[in-house]
């Protein structure tokens, strides 16, 4: 299976590191494909360097909008969407959440864990894989191409912060499939300062409207 790593940014700040750390940890078997933001020239020279691919990005910036930009670009490849102030740790980690998925298809999602999360269960508990009820945050989710066949793409009506993620979650689990945390991928999700939720996205209200407005009772 081929595998596309996602990551949206408009910073050199945190994509080099982002992408320094897969190297240094995934250096194989992995297709990097950054949806730019706003990177300078002289960074996206630095940005193919390190033999990641651009694509360009919307404006004004939309989570969802530019994610599916990337899974388009992707092809038919699984995707593991990726934060740009979220550093891999696990040497070989996407190869072992790809691994974890194919072996376990029952999953729509995997997350690694992380240490800066807005849901704990995403922390590490050393158990390896389990199942999630609810949601999970996308700091560092594998989602299957089989998943985005039968789900679809995140829904770009999300244009603020936050509860993209929790909508589409919510939607792979209506369609019968399970949310899944698996501890042997780590990333570090705490020493980058966020982009995006820093510079005025940090609202969650209007999103969290939508998304009770969408699913009204599941919402809860």
């Amino acid at each position: 299976m081929s595998l596309s790593v996602i990551i949206p940014s408009r910073t050199a700040t945190n994509l080099l590191p982002c992408l320094r750390a897969i190297r240094e940890n995934q250096p194989h078997d992995v297709n990097l494909l950054v949806v730019d933001d706003g990177l300078t020239a002289s960074e996206q020279i630095a940005v193919y360097y390190l033999q990641a691919a651009i694509v360009s990005g919307q404006k004004p910036f939309i989570f969802a909008r530019n994610i599916n930009i990337g899974i388009a670009a992707a092809g038919t490849d699984d995707v593991i969407l990726l934060n740009d102030d979220a550093l891999l740790k696990t040497p070989g980690g996407f190869s072992a959440l790809q691994e974890q998925s194919r072996q376990n298809p029952e999953y729509g999602i995997i997350s690694a864990v992380t240490n800066a999360v807005g849901n704990p269960n995403q922390e590490p508990k050393g158990i390896g894989l389990r199942e999630e009820a609810r949601m999970l945050c996308f700091v560092c989710v594998y989602i299957p191409r089989r998943t985005i066949e039968q789900v679809g793409l995140l829904d770009t009506r999300y244009t603020e912060y936050g509860f993209d993620d929790d909508d589409y979650s919510l939607r792979v689990r209506q369609a019968g499939l399970k949310l899944g945390i698996y501890d042997g991928c780590f990333v570090d999700h705490a020493s980058l300062r966020s982009t995006f939720r820093g510079n005025g996205f940090a609202d969650l209200k209007p999103n969290q409207k939508l998304f009770r407005e969408k699913w009204g009772e599941l919402a809860a």
